[in-house]
């Protein structure tokens, strides 16, 4: 999927270590440019977390998936770019 809009924050890059071994993670809010705007937290994972901090504010496509997956009897959904 693809969607237009403007990136609003970028957060500060987590990190940790899970069964599968380290990870990197850092999200980024997300404005759609719709007559009714909404805002959308999407994630970049390990080698994908080359957010530039110049990027606050500019209006950018983006390309992303969306998954939800079952964790101890709740859904979570992630948006993947």
């Amino acid at each position: 999927m693809e969607i237009t809009g403007k990136i609003v924050e970028i957060f500060p890059a987590q990190t940790g270590t899970s069964a599968k071994g380290e990870w990197k993670k850092q999200e980024f809010l997300f404005e759609t440019q719709a007559q009714y705007p909404k805002k959308i937290i999407m994630a970049n994972w390990n080698d994908k977390i080359d957010i530039k901090p110049d990027y606050k504010g500019k209006v950018v496509k983006i390309f992303f998936d969306i998954e939800s997956r079952e964790y101890n009897g709740r859904w979570f959904t992630d948006i993947k770019p």
